[in-house]
Formats: C-alpha cells, sequence, structure tokens
C-alpha cells in the first residue's frame, strides 16, 4: 500500500522541501473540512471523513491541525470580509460586501454557513459574533454617520447573512434564482436606507 507523502521532504530531483505541496495539501484539507462542516455541522464531522474527502492520510490532518477544532476554527474564519470594508470607499463598501455573498451560492467555500450549521454550540456562537464585529460591523459602524450607527451596522450584515442562507442553505425561490444584478441593485436601495451611505448609481 503507497504511504502518504512527507511534504516535509525533499522531491526527488533534489529540490527545495515540498512547501507547495504542503501548501496544497493544507488547501485540499481545509475544502473539505468546509464542505463536511456545511453538510453535517461539528460534532457530526470526524477528522477521518476528513482525511478521506481530501484523499490524505489522517496523520497529516493532525500534523497540519493539531486537532478538530483547529481545524474548524480555520476553516470557518470569516475575518477575510475585512478587508473587503476596510478597502472600499464608502460609494462601493455596500456592493463588496454583497459579492461576497453572492459568489458563496454554489461553494463549498461558505466558512460562514459551515458556522451556521453548527451554532448549536456556545462556543461556536460566540466565535461567530467576534468574527463579525471585528470583521464587518465594526468597521462598517465606523463609517456610519446616522443614528444608532452599530445598530445599523447589525441590520446590514443580517440582511446579508438572511440572503446567503435563504439563497445558499435553503434554496429558496425567487433568491435562489434571481440575476445577481437584480439582488444587488434591491441590495442597494435597502443599503443605502440603513447606513445613508452613498451608493453608486449603476449596479456593477
Amino acid at each position: 500500500m503507497a504511504q502518504p507523502s512527507d511534504d516535509r521532504g525533499a522531491s526527488p530531483a533534489g529540490e527545495p522541501p515540498r512547501r507547495r505541496d504542503a501548501a496544497a495539501t493544507r488547501a485540499r484539507l481545509l475544502d473539505a473540512a468546509r464542505e463536511l462542516f456545511l453538510s453535517q455541522g461539528f460534532q457530526a464531522t470526524g477528522l477521518r471523513q476528513v482525511a478521506a474527502r481530501a484523499g490524505v492520510d489522517v496523520t497529516l490532518v493532525r500534523r497540519y491541525f493539531g486537532s478538530k477544532q483547529q481545524l474548524f476554527t480555520e476553516a470557518t474564519d470569516v475575518s477575510g470580509d475585512s478587508a473587503a470594508v476596510q478597502e472600499a470607499s464608502d460609494s462601493e463598501v455596500g456592493r463588496r460586501l454583497l459579492t461576497r455573498v453572492l459568489e458563496a451560492r454554489r461553494d463549498v467555500d461558505a466558512p460562514m454557513f459551515a458556522l451556521l450549521r453548527s451554532s448549536g454550540d456556545q462556543s461556536v456562537v460566540a466565535r461567530l459574533n467576534e468574527q463579525l464585529e471585528a470583521g464587518i460591523t465594526g468597521h462598517l459602524a465606523a463609517r456610519i454617520t446616522a443614528d444608532h450607527p452599530r445598530l445599523r451596522a447589525d441590520m446590514v450584515t443580517a440582511l446579508m447573512v438572511g440572503i446567503g442562507v435563504l439563497r445558499t442553505l435553503l434554496g429558496k425561490d425567487p433568491l435562489a434564482t434571481a440575476s445577481d444584478r437584480d439582488i444587488e441593485a434591491v441590495f442597494t436601495e435597502a443599503f443605502h436606507v440603513l447606513t445613508e451611505l452613498p451608493t453608486d448609481a449603476e449596479p456593477g
């Protein structure tokens, strides 16, 4: 039986250590974990399942992540949305946030949805709240000059999460089959009303 490759070793040609192989293996494990956490939740997913889905030995899961909890933490990190808020202008921030939700509609790379699937665990709930605050609502609230900025930012986030849940997890029509352009047009109106931030006149 073939043994799992040792990502720390050198290639047969004497090349540098297989850092790219290690990175690719790690990425496959994260993809597999997201898919399983999304479909089954944290409690029902085992490390051997993740390893089998990624096509590697379970020892590699432990080598790269140490534990199922650490794998879950990395696979469901939603902090990547932070850059979309911080780098965008006031007129485009809403569109950037929505784009992230729309891109996840058929993609298992949807860490927030995997977190929601496991939200019966209070530690998961606490971490999701912390990541949403640090990654989205805190930065968005800082832009809003209208009254109750934090409440407004939370309401925008709730709208985004709701769109994702109905479109990705529930597949509810008409939202599930509506065009990105139509969803963006309606979301832009709601975003402007909630935040009073300027928005681009024409959806992209």
